[in-house]
């Protein structure tokens, strides 16, 4: 298989998609295997499929939709991608729990980042260009290096410094 104007329009390899999803599907069972994805509102329509297509896309990726950001669906944030429109929209960012759940480790990304992972079955942290990394919070830690289990605590008993927010706004603002 080979499409090389897709590939130079999308910046991607088919070849090295093709060994990357083959990896992805023995190690995890897909490229967002292990990961939960939740959809904010109004992302589908917005330049993106409908939700019904969105979830089909995660759950064809080994990824599981997610209805809320409720305590009780939120067992691992660490291993939750927050998906919003691209660019983010202030309502998405200001859902109830997202702040939330992205203090405590969960990843905000938008519907272009979601489909440059699936072209290139490889989820990407440093890939420079409109489908780039999430847009907040620590995307260096976007994938987890050591590939070890994290263990499962309910939100309230995790410990997140109170002056978390008000870096992280400060940061914002400076960039």
């Amino acid at each position: 298989l080979e499409d090389k104007e897709a590939e130079m329009t999308y910046n991607f390899s088919m070849k090295q998609t093709l060994e990357n999803g083959i990896t992805a599907r023995r190690e995890r069972g897909g490229v967002l295997g292990g990961w939960s994805v939740y959809i904010c509102a109004n992302v589908a329509g917005n330049r993106a499929p409908s939700t019904r297509e969105l979830t089909l896309i995660i759950h064809a990726a080994g990824g599981k939709s997610m209805n809320s950001l409720s305590e009780a669906n939120v067992t691992d944030p660490s291993k939750l991608i927050i998906l919003t429109s691209d660019p983010s929209t202030n309502a998405q960012l200001k859902e109830d729990g997202v702040e939330t759940v992205e203090r405590l480790g969960a990843k905000v990304a938008t519907t272009t980042w979601l489909f440059h992972t699936i072209i290139t079955q490889k989820i990407s942290h440093d890939y420079d260009g409109s489908a780039g990394p999430p847009r907040r919070g620590n995307t260096d830690s976007f994938i987890p290096q050591s590939g070890k289990p994290r263990a499962k605590r309910k939100l309230s008993e995790r410990n997140v410094s109170p002056n978390h927010d008000k870096r992280r706004r400060s940061t914002r603002k400076q960039g």
